[in-house]
């Protein structure tokens, strides 16, 4: 369709969406240019960006913490960001992830981050949906599209909790337990690769030599299931129902 038209909202898609997403928005009335876009996957204003996500992708993301630093990083630059959750039954399609974690993770964004949620049936409604955003906003004030130029990435804080959080049984309150005691990730990780782990005569588990049986809330239990999760090969993770330390818990 001819973008020609200055009515048309303008509407800037980040080069990695592709697919049937562009032959839809190519029978809407809208100027859709494609960019590369360092946060966020839709741009319609100076302040809201749009992150597009299908129930699949979702789950994905939020099992290798993309979810998490992407929202955050679009809603730095972009205060007025919105989520679209594109096909939500989508979500429970992947097997060994738990309902209560993937409605966990919405609930952070919705409540914590503060990233009001769109839900979709299909790939049209979402077009549809970023167009109608994309003409309103644009009524009340154009937007002239800036490339977004990033400083060189810094290692803070809260980059460091959502990586501990990817251990098992940590929470951000337990992340800056660890912290304040080893002061860095990779001593946590050392932490747990030197720790031992012993069976008492019933063959319960117990913490031997370890830097974790100075902290309370961090014993046998936590650094056998991190153990695991650190060491086994990931080509067999997926067949594994109850690994071998689970049964002396």
């Amino acid at each position: 369709m001819d973008s020609s038209d200055s009515s048309f909202p303008l509407i800037i898609m980040d080069e990695r969406e592709r697919g049937e997403i562009r032959k839809v928005f190519a029978d809407f009335p809208c100027d859709l240019q494609i960019k590369t876009l360092p946060t966020a996957d839709y741009l319609i204003s100076a302040t809201m960006g749009i992150e597009r996500k299908r129930g699949d992708d979702l789950v994905a993301s939020i099992c290798d913490n993309r979810f998490f630093t992407q929202i955050q990083k679009m809603q730095h630059y972009y205060p007025d960001s919105i989520l679209i959750l594109e096909n939500p039954s989508k979500m429970f399609d992947r097997s060994g992830v738990a309902t209560a974690s993937i409605y966990g993770a919405i609930i952070y964004a919705l409540m914590k981050i503060n990233i009001p949620l769109v839900t979709t049936l299909d790939t049209f409604e979402t077009a549809q949906t970023i167009w109608s955003f994309a003409k309103n906003y644009q009524k009340v004030q154009s937007f002239v599209y800036v490339p977004l130029e990033l400083p060189p990435t810094e290692i803070d804080q809260p980059m460091q909790i959502l990586f501990l959080e990817g251990l098992i049984g940590v929470s951000e309150t337990k992340a800056k337990m660890l912290l304040q005691e080893f002061e860095s990730p990779w001593a946590i990780l050392q932490a747990l690769q030197e720790s031992e782990i012993t069976t008492t005569s019933s063959g319960k588990l117990k913490l031997g030599e370890s830097s974790f049986a100075r902290i309370k809330g961090f014993g046998a239990k936590f650094v056998a299931q991190n153990q695991n999760l650190l060491s086994q090969p990931f080509h067999k993770t997926t067949a594994i129902k109850k690994p071998d330390w689970a049964n002396n818990l």
